[in-house]
């Protein structure tokens, strides 16, 4: 069950709609983990946990953020999140694991069921922040609804940072979206990189 968690939240990091092991949004899309083994102005390079490289272009309008763990604390009203969470009753779930994106950010907005029984994926904005006897309490707001969401004080909750396109450099771990031109070749125009442990 993590690994299908994982997969829904990374599915919500790349802009995907959030449901645990979806489809690629349409067959020219190419989901793209791994670390970087060379890059250039234009492309890069992306070796998989299977030893397959990847070579995508880089979009003239490409995006790029960093990801690393950040404290409950940081979650404030306003902040975009995903999250996967167990169904408490129709509008409430207890979060399993939580990733806040950067200022501006609508990826993947919505709640919608998951793959595992009892389980929903919410994407949307955090209206309200409160302390409760079982952790943190948030209003998460999406198009047509909100959804009240209880963060135990054990769930990890990752952070994603606008960066700059220096960040990408061999060695780094990367996940993106890409998209396959007419032409057979890959673009990719959000990327995210893990920020290295000090």
């Amino acid at each position: 069950m993590r690994r299908s968690i994982a997969c829904a939240l990374a599915a919500a990091s790349l802009g995907l709609p959030a449901f645990a092991q979806a489809p690629a949004p349409n067959p020219n899309s190419v989901r793209l983990a791994g670390v970087v083994t060379a890059v250039s102005a234009d492309s890069l390079t992306v070796k998989a946990d299977d030893g397959k490289e990847t070579k995508v272009g880089l979009a003239p309008t490409l995006s790029v953020v960093t990801t690393r763990p950040v404290d409950i604390e940081a979650i404030k009203p306003g902040a975009f999140v995903a999250t996967a969470n167990t169904n408490l009753d129709a509008g409430s779930g207890k979060s399993i694991e939580l990733r806040m994106f950067e200022p501006g950010s609508k990826l993947g907005e919505g709640s919608r069921p998951m793959a595992q029984p009892n389980t929903t994926m919410t994407n949307g904005t955090v209206s309200t922040v409160k302390k409760g006897a079982s952790g943190r309490e948030l209003d998460v707001a999406y198009p047509g609804g909100v959804r009240h969401i209880i963060v135990p004080p054990d769930v990890k909750v990752i952070g994603s940072f606008p960066a700059g396109r220096s960040a990408i450099k061999p060695g780094a771990t990367v996940t993106a979206l890409a998209v396959r031109g007419a032409d057979g070749a890959l673009t990719v125009s959000r990327l995210s990189v893990a920020e290295a442990k000090p």
